[in-house]
């Protein structure tokens, strides 16, 4: 009676634990964060504009720079653009967001109209200014025996800017801004 009963304890176990495996299926996990800070300056001269773009965004990855400069005026128009990406420590941001620095990154920018290739040091300090704001977002769906799940979190707040493109001071009316920003990626199939 006693082997019977130890049987059937280790059948149920067995059985117990391959339930248990075909209920889980397959399940991914994937966790993203960051930080960014962004820069716009706008100069005029008589009736030309200049709108110079600065972006940089750090993830565990490394660090993306954007830049981007547009001129125009009556019967002109240009524009370059450029990009680079780093793994060196280049970009640093205060946890309250408080400030951010961009240390000297040099960028290699196409011109639009004659395809020329140039390159530029950049390099910026952003100090924050007003309140940090949050947001979060969280949804779930299911469909059949599959089940999703996003959630995203951010901080944000406004900033000052001083800037250097090419060992000039980057001048005009500006708007910057920094952020840190948090999301998540559940999907299991049962």
């Amino acid at each position: 009676m006693r082997k019977i009963y130890t049987m059937l304890f280790t059948l149920i176990v067995l059985l117990s634990m391959t339930m248990s495996a075909e209920a889980l299926g397959s399940k991914t996990i994937e966790r993203h964060s960051g930080e960014s800070a962004y820069a716009g300056w706008t100069e005029v001269n008589g009736d030309i504009t200049t709108s110079k773009y600065l972006s940089v965004t750090e993830t565990n990855a490394g660090t993306d720079v954007y830049l981007d400069i547009y001129t125009w005026g009556p019967d002109y128009w240009s524009g370059e653009s450029g990009y680079m990406f780093t793994k060196d420590d280049v970009f640093s941001i205060d946890k309250k967001l408080n400030s951010a620095s961009l240390s000297q990154v040099d960028i290699t920018v196409n011109d639009w109209n004659t395809g020329e290739q140039k390159t530029l040091a950049v390099k910026a300090d952003w100090t924050g200014k007003g309140d940090v704001s949050t947001g979060s977002y969280t949804s779930k769906s299911k469909s059949g025996n599959y089940v999703m799940r996003t959630s995203d979190s951010s901080s944000y707040r406004e900033a000052s800017v001083k800037g250097i493109i090419d060992n000039f001071d980057i001048v005009g009316d500006s708007y910057a801004s920094m952020s840190k920003f948090k999301s998540a990626y559940m999907s299991m199939e049962k």
